[in-house]
């Protein structure tokens, strides 16, 4: 198969699943601003109802600091994360991947774990409960977990691919209802 046959596949799938936005590579600040500010552009163009475009923004912030902060340093393709931006009629969906060691999934499963089974009112209690809190101690939840499931009113969904014996993928998805 040719790379031109597989570029068109590729377009299909992404205009079948109602992806908005790809990127795969290395997230660094230059790219993360331009991916930034180009998904604001184009949440800007949407007919969505007021201030869903500000929730999507602002969780997927949340969310691309996550792939900071969850990325492994010691994975050989370290640098390779994600992130897809889909839009359907009653939804967006965001989705991100990135490189985890093995050592790392419980500690971070455990705060995944954590803010799955919290109802929102459980989860705004436990936000502020940290955010007065001087000290955050190893087993509470992340703020930035905590902060996404609280703005998108859904639950978190995650899985981690093995990849080698060492190192897994992590991915994290989250929906926003688009209420009408």
């Amino acid at each position: 198969m040719t790379q031109v046959s597989i570029a068109y596949e590729v377009y299909q799938f992404m205009s079948e699943k109602d992806i908005l936005m790809a990127f795969t590579g290395h997230f660094d600040h230059l790219v993360t601003t331009s991916l930034l500010k180009n998904i604001k552009s184009k949440l800007g163009e949407l007919q969505t109802a007021t201030g869903i475009d500000k929730k999507v923004y602002n969780i997927l912030v949340e969310s691309i600091e996550n792939i900071s902060k969850y990325s492994s340093k010691a994975v050989e393709h370290k640098d390779k994360a994600m992130l897809l931006l889909c839009k359907s009629d009653n939804k967006f969906t965001i989705i991100t991947g990135n490189h985890i060691l093995n050592k790392d999934i419980p500690a971070l499963k455990m705060k995944l774990d954590k803010v799955s089974r919290l109802t929102l009112e459980e989860l705004k209690k436990l936000y502020r409960e940290q955010m007065l809190s001087k000290r955050i101690d190893e087993n509470s939840a992340g703020l930035g977990l905590i902060d996404i499931s609280i703005k998108s009113e859904n639950q978190i969904r995650y899985e981690f691919k093995p990849i080698t014996e060492h190192a897994s993928f992590y991915l994290f998805q989250t929906e926003i209802n688009i209420q009408k």
